[in-house]
């Protein structure tokens, strides 16, 4: 028999959603990744405790939970779940004070326990002094996602909405100081407020139990699961190997790669900006490849049911309409669950109102229900660096988007009807989807964003749980065993599959991939999230009308 053992598992920084392939980058762990990891070391007998290194997790609220999840069910078993860190947040110690029988920091580590906060950036001025004018239209009160680019100031709805989403987190990160310290409410309140800590003030507060270096809590594990051995987990899944044959099968053009079989169930990740096209891009949602993927999988007698997890802030409206389309085709067919990650906001809720269930954990945000549209004027700056422009058109709209003028009374009128449009298309998408009243859909609509657990109150969500639970419901739905298998999609990209994209064409989009790249890179983004508006302007220039969020935020 193997031998009794602590598994070591690194949950160092938030984990992407779904699987990625990026070209200039080795690949990075997913959730599910981590999630299977715990799932596996649960399910083993011979796993006798579990020693987590946790670091910084960068404002993954919703998502951490089910980290919670999870541990929580290896905890149940009587296991002890031991926990050591160098830098940790208050995502980090979220995780940590939830689910660590024992926590130990390093003696020149730090602990940011210092509570939510989110900074609104507003630019018209800025603007204004290039000669750029933004003519932004929104649907709904509390959509102010272009506010960014017209306002000098923060509108009372978009802190109202903001005030409301950090009270529910910072009332998350006290109740888990005060269960962890056994303080009451004013005692954590207080803990938070005297952040951040270094290893001794934070021994002294009693927020770790010990502070040492990794091998002294590796140690202490061991004694405290009576075990002499810690075996590291890896975290990725072995990478496929290709084979001289496979790959002149590939030169051949003989690709095809056998589906998974047997009855299962079907993950499909719905992970970034939701963007129309047909080919997949990293780090997006594109309609096309999800749209072919759903109706395979309708079509496919042993997929017996579908989780659709979504982890997206939105995007572009025609987009999110193709692919709710698909998602209630497949719902008509087989049990769907959606279940959400960090966010499912405009865009991404649209698309989980196709569901059976929507599933969320009470610090997901969701909702966002309405739409935004417009475009920049540069005229004024073509002007100031001496570039002269001459408009010809036929047809009275004709050029009503072009950036070298502003929009007259009767294009503004007609564009704002076709926003109308979109946003009553929105509405009533989410009442079929939801089987609500309309009046109870704009009830819940204005484009306000929430957490989750104010939005089941207003019927957008069904229950609060995580990934582990809309997989168990949807195996539950399906009549499968517990331990049915589960396809991804999509499928991490390995040598083979990126290998015949480079020969087939059907690789990621060039301009995408350059796109994120030198934003991952430029120097602004470690400060300022800039990739999120260059999605939206990229976005706008395309299709004039998005579902995108009131603001893009990162609460820390």
């Amino acid at each position: 028999p193997d031998e009794p053992v602590v598994r070591e598992l690194r949950l160092l920084q938030a984990f992407p959603d779904g699987a990625e392939s990026d070209p200039f980058f080795r690949p990075q762990p997913t959730l599910h990744d981590a999630l299977t990891r715990i799932w596996d070391a649960t399910e083993d007998e011979n796993v006798k405790g579990l020693f987590v290194r946790v670091g910084p997790l960068q404002g993954a609220w919703g998502s951490v939970g089910d980290l919670v999840e999870a541990l929580s069910e290896f905890r149940a078993e009587n296991r002890p779940i031991h926990c050591h860190f160098a830098t940790a947040d208050n995502v980090g110690y979220l995780l940590l004070a939830s689910t660590c029988d024992r926590i130990s920091m390093s003696p020149a580590g730090t602990l940011d326990l210092i509570g939510p906060a989110a900074v609104m950036i507003y630019a018209r001025a800025l603007l204004a002094k290039v000669g750029v004018e933004a003519e932004i239209i929104h649907m709904g009160r509390y959509k102010g996602a272009g506010d960014m680019f017209i306002r000098d100031d923060m509108p009372k709805e978009a802190k109202a909405s903001m005030d409301a989403i950090l009270d529910d987190l910072y009332d998350a990160l006290i109740e888990a100081t005060k269960e962890r310290t056994e303080g009451d409410v004013g005692e954590a309140k207080a803990l938070i407020d005297g952040g951040p800590y270094d290893s001794g003030a934070a021994a002294d507060a009693g927020l770790v139990d010990s502070v040492g270096f990794l091998r002294d809590a590796r140690d202490e594990v061991k004694k405290a699961a009576g075990v002499d051995t810690i075996r590291r987990t890896r975290m990725l899944p072995k990478q496929e190997q290709l084979t001289l044959g496979q790959f002149l099968n590939l030169l051949s053009g003989d690709s095809d790669k056998p589906e998974a079989g047997g009855e299962r169930v079907a993950l499909v990740f719905v992970t970034g900006n939701i963007t129309e096209g047909e080919s997949r891009s990293k780090g997006d949602a594109v309609s096309g490849p999800f749209v072919r993927a759903m109706e395979r999988l309708e079509k496919d007698d042993d997929v017996k049911a579908v989780v659709m997890r979504i982890n997206s802030p939105g995007g572009s409206a025609l987009a999110s309409d193709r692919m709710w389309d698909a998602a209630r085709r497949l719902a008509e067919a087989k049990p769907l669950i959606a279940s959400v990650g960090d966010m499912a906001a405009s865009g991404g809720y649209y698309i989980a109102s196709a569901a059976d269930e929507i599933l969320a954990h009470p610090n997901s945000l969701v909702g966002s229900i309405g739409v935004v549209g417009g475009k920049f004027n540069f005229a004024e700056l073509a002007e100031g660096i001496g570039v002269n422009t001459f408009v010809l058109q036929r047809g009275k709209r004709a050029a009503w988007s072009t950036p070298v003028r502003a929009l007259n009374a009767t294009e503004r009128q007609a564009f704002e009807s076709l926003l109308r449009d979109t946003y009553d298309r929105f509405i009533d998408r989410v009442a079929t989807g939801r089987k609500m009243e309309r009046k109870a859909v704009l009830a819940a609509a204005e484009g306000r964003v929430m957490t989750a657990q104010d939005g089941k109150e207003l019927g957008l969500i069904d229950e609060m749980a995580g990934l582990s639970a809309a997989l168990v419901r949807a195996r539950a739905a399906a009549g499968l065993s517990p331990d049915a298998p589960v396809e991804l999609w999509p499928s991490t990209k390995g040598m083979i599959d990126t290998i015949n994209d480079l020969l087939s064409g059907n690789g990621d989009d060039d301009a995408q991939s350059l796109r994120h790249l030198w934003l991952r890179w430029h120097p602004l983004a470690a400060s300022v999230p800039i990739e999120p508006w260059a999605d939206v302007l990229y976005m706008l220039s395309r299709e004039h009308v998005a579902l995108v969020p009131p603001y893009f935020f990162s609460v820390r």
